[in-house]
């Protein structure tokens, strides 16, 4: 039964480890869907993203230049670190202490700022003790 459901996947490839290692990772992907930690199942689509856009960049790069394998994998994951550096270099330019903008932002709201703390009188009694 379980080779006709996986044989659109080329069964005769799979041994019995494979289908039970399979069987074991639905349960498993099942198990978390159905918990409180649901969202554990995003990082599991996340990576799974991930990695297909680095073979994707792979087989690009595989297809435009004659390098070897390894050095195809290499480029492709440094590629695909390039939006993960952008990212963390414009997070970095928004701090103070980088960005010459961010401190007159900060500057200016600090002038707009209005410290509202009571004022009382001289003879004011507390009405708790």
């Amino acid at each position: 039964m379980l080779l006709t459901i996986f044989s659109t996947f080329g069964s005769e490839a799979l041994s019995t480890s494979a289908i039970l290692g399979y069987g074991l990772f639905l349960i498993a992907v099942v198990a978390i869907a159905v918990s409180s930690q649901r969202w554990l199942l995003w990082y599991l689509f996340g990576g799974m993203g991930y990695w297909l856009a680095v073979e994707m960049i792979h087989s690009l790069v595989t297809h435009w230049f004659l390098w070897s394998e390894w050095h195809n994998y290499v480029i492709a994951m440094g590629i695909s670190w390039l939006p993960l550096g952008a990212w963390v270099l414009y997070r970095a330019l928004r701090y103070e202490d980088v960005s010459r903008g961010m401190v007159q932002e900060r500057e200016l709201q600090a002038a707009r700022y209005i410290e509202h703390t009571p004022v009382y009188d001289d003879d004011y009694q507390p009405r708790f003790h």
